[in-house]
């Protein structure tokens, strides 16, 4: 599920995805991946912390982009969602 989060997020960074189609995805996955995301740093804490590390530099970018963005509240929410799911991973 975390994965599937953050292949989402990627495909908004390279164009593949609208935020708004992301957004939708992620209002189901989200909630899933979060609850993954605190096993899995309980579970393997490499690999939630590369995840976590993964996420804030795909979020920075995001963000970077969000001032110039036609859907600048659609990628808020994904914004969001990729915070919820790295504070899982803490």
């Amino acid at each position: 599920m975390v994965e599937q989060v953050i292949q989402t997020a990627t495909k908004v960074l390279e164009g593949e995805l609208a935020a708004r189609e992301a957004m939708t995805i992620l209002a189901s996955l989200t909630p899933q991946a979060t609850a993954a995301a605190r096993e899995l740093h309980e579970v393997e804490l490499d690999r939630a912390v590369a995840y976590r590390e993964l996420i804030l530099a795909i979020g920075r970018e995001l963000q970077r982009r969000q001032p110039g963005s036609t859907e600048p509240r659609h990628l808020r929410a994904v914004l969001d969602d990729l915070a919820q799911l790295q504070r899982a991973l803490s």
